[in-house]
């Protein structure tokens, strides 16, 4: 079972909303998506590199997302860790199918909308993904060093945990450790700056 953290009303408000979407309420799964859309989108982006792409995985992902709700378990993994692990593995499955690395590039730094989407759409997109992005940001650098290197290679490249514990000279269990307690520093942060 997971221990109690300083977020559990929110967290036991996202069990059972992934609860409800799992028996098929379309209202829950919309307040699902409201709630991770902006921060799964920019963690896409920077998977994948490309915005578009980015933008069809996470669709793919809350496909899954949906489909899976039923079988969410909340012994095994915050609502939060479980659609992250979703998309992560939607976006690596769709690099390997381009037998090409994942790439990782800056997050949106402010500049507008990539020069490939045009549109009001287009740019209101681009300037609410730069507020994710700068959330995001802001939540990492909050994160202790070590604990934010072990998560960013977590999520941001195909490494396992062992690879990522050679990479970083540790033993698996302490990056294990440290990648989920990046993981709920990271999730507190973003439930702190929420707009």
């Amino acid at each position: 079972m997971i221990p109690p953290g300083p977020n559990d009303s929110a967290i036991a408000e996202e069990i059972a909303l992934l609860a409800q979407a799992g028996a098929g309420d379309r209202d829950a799964f919309r307040r699902v998506y409201a709630r991770y859309s902006g921060p799964l989108f920019a963690l896409a982006v920077r998977l994948v590199g490309d915005p578009g792409d980015a933008e069809e995985l996470l669709q793919d992902a809350f496909v899954k997302i949906w489909r899976n709700a039923a079988a969410y378990d909340a012994r095994k993994s915050r609502p939060f860790t479980w659609v992250v692990t979703i998309l992560r593995r939607t976006c690596i499955d769709h690099l390997r199918k381009r037998r090409r690395a994942p790439v990782t590039t800056p997050m949106p730094d402010g500049a507008g909308a990539p020069p490939d989407v045009a549109g009001a759409d287009a740019v209101r997109l681009a300037v609410d993904n730069d507020d994710e992005a700068d959330r995001l940001r802001g939540a990492l650098a909050e994160i202790p060093p070590g604990q934010r290197s072990a998560l960013e290679l977590a999520l941001f490249s195909d490494l396992t945990h062992a690879e990522i514990a050679r990479r970083l000279e540790q033993p698996p269990g302490t990056v294990k450790s440290w990648i989920r307690r990046g993981l709920l520093g990271l999730r507190a942060t973003l439930n702190n700056s929420a707009p």
